[in-house]
């Protein structure tokens, strides 16, 4: 940049004014804790008034501090005068104290009667240029505690005036917002924005003339940094907490935006519409920090302060603490609260990659457990609890991904744990591809959540097998560079395009994955900005509505067994359901250990009716009870078992883990519930252990799931017996493939996996309630990629749903057990949910 060191040299010469408009309060204040003669800290002349005299050619000045300077009320403490400079229209003199320890200088008289001067330290020239008076440092970036402290250092102005005589007070050249907040978060950051896009912060020059700093190049915004090494600064629901950020003095009439972001990486604004900041003065604003209650993810990446402004081409201005040329594996040891006043290109990044470019070193772990950069970086950005942000870097307020190396970038947020329950949202995002880029932007909803409609700069676009999509637990949209407008240079300036999408079943357990949709090498880079989560609101239920949840809970629930249950109680509690089906609903092991519990001591299934109480459920039942994996159902309604299936009609080929029927009547209507459990082993059932692979080899194990199967659906769906019944629910673990999912396994159509669900898509009319939900979808129903638990319906029943999911939620979520390594908490399996409508 160019600063007018010039202009304000020529400035020092001319006649000083008044600076700021609160010198003058210092003199007519009746405070005596600054100016009383007798005090043991006074750094002044006493109240009465004396102007200046020359005697032998110096003037002495009694120095101080304005009162009301708002570095004081920014809490940077008592000024140590004997290790403070003056200087005087250009001269230093040392300060010196008389028999009353006031302080003063001997300034050679002036024959203009002007008199302009500069409070200082040891420490001051690394704020300014060749002078005080250029080239002045105007912070851009500021923090929560070290700047405030910093500025014990920080030059300050006074000049003589005819109101305070003999005494030269100081007072600060720049303008202060002072946010007053209360709340109950923990703030992250606040920014404040010109909204006119002229320099707000930067470097200035000092005018005496005018009494303040005019900036004279920089950015049109300033961030204050709250982060404060990880703990964030917690508000208080009474007592206001003070935010003071450094701003240029000046009109601003086109207004401020402040925007105000917590932890939790939520945020409010609040826009001043026209701004009036006075040097040494704080302008106050109070406001109470609540954010939108339909807001649940916010990440404008505020704390993201340095690097070059890509999107602003080569002409735009950044800063970083350093002035090198950053690549992916330079400056990796910066601290996160350095200052940065060292002008960089457009072009070049404010951090290395923030991860490690080798993706085998971070798979699994998080930002916070497994980063490239320096612990304070990680910290003082807030993202430690980010998933990934492979390949990632940052620029001036935004995120670059990919655009560091031929690979692509990912980045991935922590879970929504903000949402409540099973919500609509829309997330809204702003993108701009990398000059040169040969891939496409692949946007994905992870661990909970359909995409429902995309639309791109308010253009709705139509979702195709092409665009978009569901495997495993990601739904995914991509977005087609027709929709978009593509950098004809990298030094151009770049156009943001937004993207909003409509996600349904989403949960605390979603999150958010942009990532490059090509693996193989290129340009896969993007910028992303301004991600923004809102709640359309819950997912619909009907007005006399069934809410049926079913859950293989391995082993009785062995992960929260040692917790007396809460966690899975308060989880069943949130989703309210009406009708439960556990699976594995019985206890078999000790506390966090494989060792077999002693039969008297196991809980479940016995102890359901005290379990089910507690989430409100007074009715339970056991289904088929033949080993240690029976089903058990709950309900708000009483329940009727009217078939239990523990053998068939072949000796030595029982059920292996048992079927039963239970009837559960709702507002009138008659329910009937089919749960069942079969056989989990590639080798077929009462196989010794010498014959177990040629068993596996010969698929036995599938084919007894399909002997299984056929005799399940004959003693109950297809039984002449409940010929009468129309509304079934067919429900449990069925440890099979089904053709509905081929397209993605790719088996061969007459494989022996297919067996189970062929029998009942080609003999019964059930339908597979997810599968027909989300027809050329694969969803997951365990930690793994595989869909083994099913929820079938009737036709009847069927024609009532509302909603039906997986669950995909925080708690849900699948994690390797601590205590034994093939068990996972709290369940290697994930709940299936659907809501009908009963109302006739």
């Amino acid at each position: 940049m160019t600063l007018n060191l010039r202009e304000s040299l020529n400035f020092i010469l001319k006649p000083a004014l008044l600076l700021a408009g609160c010198l003058c309060m210092a003199c007519s204040s009746g405070d005596k804790h600054v100016d009383d003669p007798d005090g043991p800290d006074n750094p002044g002349g006493g109240d009465e008034y004396e102007d200046i005299q020359v005697v032998n050619g110096k003037v002495r000045f009694y120095l101080r501090e304005a009162e009301n300077s708002v570095r004081k009320a920014m809490g940077t403490g008592e000024r140590a005068w004997s290790k403070s400079l003056v200087s005087v229209n250009g001269k230093s003199y040392a300060v010196e104290s008389d028999e009353n320890g006031r302080y003063y200088v001997e300034a050679s008289a002036s024959s203009s009667g002007t008199y302009n001067a500069i409070l200082t330290n040891s420490g001051s020239s690394g704020w300014y240029g060749s002078s005080a008076y250029a080239d002045v440092k105007l912070p851009y970036s500021q923090f929560w505690a070290a700047t405030a402290a910093s500025l014990q250092s920080y030059p300050m102005y006074g000049s003589y005036t005819k109101e305070n005589g003999n005494k030269l007070v100081f007072d600060d050249a720049f303008a202060v917002l002072d946010l007053a907040l209360t709340g109950s978060a923990k703030i992250a950051s606040v920014k404040v924005e010109n909204l006119a896009e002229s320099p707000l912060a930067g470097y200035a020059n000092f005018l005496p003339s005018r009494g303040y700093l005019s900036i004279t190049g920089g950015v049109g915004f300033a961030v204050l940094n709250c982060t404060d090494n990880g703990k964030c600064v917690s508000l208080e629901s009474g007592t206001p907490k003070h935010f003071y950020v450094m701003l240029a003095p000046g009109d601003y009439p086109s207004g401020l935006k402040i925007t105000i972001s917590d932890s939790e990486h939520r945020a409010m604004e609040h826009t001043l519409t026209t701004a009036q900041l006075t040097a040494g003065k704080a302008t106050s604003v109070t406001l109470k920090y609540a954010p939108d209650a339909d807001l649940v993810f916010y990440e404008s990446f505020d704390n993201f302060v340095w690097g070059g402004n890509i999107m602003g081409g080569q002409e735009s201005t950044g800063y970083a603490p350093t002035a090198e040329a950053v690549t992916p594996g330079t400056g990796t040891g910066r601290d996160g609260y350095a200052d940065s006043f060292e002008e960089v290109a457009y072009n070049n990044p404010g951090s290395a990659f923030i991860q490690s470019n080798t993706w085998d070193e971070i798979s699994g772990k998080t930002v916070g457990t497994s980063h490239l950069m320096s612990d304070s970086y990680v910290a003082s950005r807030n993202i430690a609890d980010y998933t990934y942000m492979f390949r990632c870097q940052e620029y001036q307020g935004y995120l670059a991904c990919g655009t560091g190396n031929t690979g692509r970038g990912i980045f991935q947020t922590a879970a929504l744990k903000s949402i409540d329950g099973i919500r609509s949202v829309k997330v809204s995002f702003d993108f701009c591809y990398q000059y040169g880029s040969t891939d496409l932007l692949l946007f994905q909803v992870v661990n909970g959540g359909m995409i429902a409609s995309a639309s791109v700069d308010g253009k709705s676009i139509a979702l195709t097998a092409d665009n978009s999509g569901y495997t495993s637990a990601s739904g995914r949209y991509i977005v087609e560079k027709s929709h978009v407008t593509l950098p004809s240079s990298e030094a151009a300036v770049k156009k943001w395009h937004n993207v909003e999408v409509v996600v349904n079943n989403a949960t605390d357990g979603t999150m958010l994955y942009w990532a490059g949709n090509d693996v193989s090498s290129g340009v896969h880079g993007f910028y992303v900005d301004n991600i923004e989560v809102r709640a359309l609101g819950e997912m619909g239920r009907g007005s006399d509505n069934l809410r049926v949840l079913y859950w293989n809970i391995q082993n009785g629930m062995w992960s929260d067994q040692a917790n007396n249950y809460n966690n899975f109680v308060a989880w069943v509690k949130k989703y309210d359901p009406d009708i439960c089906v556990w699976c594995e609903s019985a206890t078999i092991y000790k506390d966090n250990t494989n060792s077999a519990q002693a039969s008297s001591a196991r809980f479940l299934p016995d102890g359901w009716a005290a379990l089910a109480a507690r989430y409100g459920h007074a009715y339970t039942a056991v289904g088929g009870w033949r080993d240690n994996y029976p089903q058990t159902i709950t309900s708000k309604y009483p329940i009727e078992t009217l078939l239990k299936i523990t053998d068939s009609d072949q000796a030595g080929k029982p059920v292996s883990h048992g079927a039963a029927i239970q009837r559960v009547t709702v507002k009138g209507r008659t329910i009937n519930i089919v749960t069942l459990h079969t056989w989990p082993q590639a080798y077929g059932f009462g196989v010794g252990s010498a014959d177990q692979a040629a068993s596996a080899a010969n698929k036995e194990g599938d084919k007894y799931r399909e002997f299984e199967i056929k005799y399940i659906c004959a003693q109950t769906v297809n039984n002449p017996a409940y010929a009468s019944c129309q509304d079934w629910l067919m429900m449990g673990d069925f440890n099979s493939r089904s053709r509905a999912d081929n397209w993605y396994y790719g088996y061969p159509e007459n494989d022996t996996r297919l067996l189970v669900h062929n029998h009942i898509l080609d003999h019964t009319d059930l339908k597979d309630i997810i599968a027909e939900r989300y027809p050329g979808s694969f969803i997951s129903s365990t930690y793994g990629n595989a869909r083994i638990d099913y929820m079938y319906a009737s036709p009847s029943m069927y024609a009532r749903i509302v909603n039906a999911l997986t669950v995909m939620d925080k708690w849900t979520t699948a994690t390797q057990s601590p205590y034994v390594s093939n068990f996972y908490d709290p369940s290697d399996h994930r709940p299936i949910l659907a809501d009908f409508e009963l109302k006739q």
